[in-house]
């Protein structure tokens, strides 16, 4: 019998014992698949969780807050778009009849022109009152009366009233209002800005001093009504 090689034959004595191919495939798949999760794993861990760390809360890291300014007449209404009502909050007889008029000089449509409905006695400038669909149209109405506070109602239209005060005088001169829309103001957007009313918040475009709805100043507290003029 001869034995010049080591070589180990088959089960019937006449050649190389031989693999099975879908045995090696199935090892190679296996040592592919070992290699894989051993790559990914190794980019993971030098790389770090891209994903946004949650907050404490449980939330997604805010994005950042950009802050770009605007001209406000290039984005707030134009008066002949508006409709506005016009109340007197003091006793200084046809104050509200006076600045109706004025303010459709200025191409504003008017509507009710009578005493204040709330029975107000206002000792500010007074107030621009208006509803979630009138937001815009109120701040347009604060660069004609500068200094009066925007006050959110419940209204469901746009349209808006102006309540007169105490400190009301004159609506603002036309030169004056023109400026004011042409000068560029700050508007800051994104969920990291801060809180409207809060310290460092960028108010929405408005007159002077004006933010939005919910930073809005609140309207003077009324005192006791003392014979209201007639409007």
């Amino acid at each position: 019998m001869s034995m010049l090689s080591g070589t180990v034959l088959g089960p019937s004595g006449d050649g190389p014992r031989k693999r099975h191919p879908v045995a090696t495939g199935f090892i190679v798949l296996l040592m592919m698949g070992v290699l894989f999760a051993a790559t990914f794993g190794a980019v993971r861990l030098l790389k770090g969780n891209d994903a946004p760390s949650p907050t404490a809360s449980g939330s997604l890291t805010p994005g950042p807050c950009v802050t770009t300014t605007v001209r406000p007449g290039l984005v707030l209404p134009k008066p002949g778009t508006v409709k506005t009502n016009v109340f007197n909050a003091t006793t200084r007889a046809g104050l509200a009849r006076k600045t109706a008029n004025e303010l459709r000089l200025r191409g504003f449509m008017i509507g009710t022109i009578a005493n204040d409905p709330l029975g107000k006695s206002l000792t500010s400038v007074g107030e621009v009152r208006y509803g979630p669909k009138g937001k815009d149209n109120a701040l347009l109405m604060r660069f004609y009366l500068p200094g009066s506070a925007l006050t959110l109602d419940a209204r469901a239209d746009a349209t808006i009233d102006v309540v007169l005060g105490a400190k009301y005088t004159v609506v603002a001169p036309q030169k004056t209002v023109t400026a004011a829309l042409a000068k560029p103001v700050p508007v800051a957007s994104g969920d990291g800005c801060a809180a409207p009313g809060a310290p460092g918040a960028t108010g929405a475009v408005g007159a002077t001093g004006s933010t939005g709805p919910s930073g809005a100043r609140g309207a003077v507290s009324p005192t006791p009504p003392a014979s209201p003029a007639k409007s």
